[in-house]
């Protein structure tokens, strides 16, 4: 019996220190507006908030499952609305920004103000849009979006609808 306890005990005491899925290198993601970015720092400020899935079909490979920010996600991550943004490096570590529609990265590479620019004009349209966000590496470091995903444009619908009608007509 008292070992029994003693295991529930230890149990319980590495699910309390265990690090949240946002520290453990796991990724959130969810639904926001991007109401600032200081290019000097490299940061955005980001409110989170609920979205339409329909906006996102096909369905990005990190959208959130519902509407709101999954609940693992919602202590830390929530809380920080200051995200760090790569402006630039490799294709693994600078802030993608995606078509959702064909899941394609956009980003130019070798324009050190491309996703400077492309943030800026989200923040002035006021564009809500899908953000992972993942902790940096090492000890301390932190949260940033690695990926935004676009909500799909009117163009991209017009070719969803499209195939949908050629597939009904085979």
């Amino acid at each position: 019996m008292t070992s029994r306890i003693l295991s529930l005990a230890v149990l319980a005491a590495a699910f309390a220190f265990a690090p949240s899925q946002a520290q453990a290198a796991g990724s959130c993601s969810g639904f926001a507006v991007i109401q600032s970015y200081d290019e000097e720092t490299a940061t955005a400020k980001i409110k989170y908030g609920k979205g339409s899935e329909n906006q996102y079909f096909p369905k990005t490979e990190g959208a959130p499952n519902n509407s709101k920010l999954p609940k693992s996600c919602r202590g830390k991550v929530k809380k920080q609305t200051e995200l760090v943004v790569t402006p630039t490096g490799g294709r693994m570590t600078v802030t993608q920004i995606r078509a959702n529609y064909t899941g394609k990265m956009l980003n130019d590479t070798n324009d050190k103000s491309w996703v400077p620019t492309q943030i800026k004009q989200l923040v002035a349209d006021k564009t809500k849009v899908v953000i992972l966000v993942r902790p940096g590496l090492g000890k301390d470091a932190p949260l940033g979006i690695t990926t935004i995903y676009l909500p799909v444009t009117e163009e991209e619908l017009a070719e969803i609808a499209r195939l949908e009608a050629q597939a009904v007509d085979e």
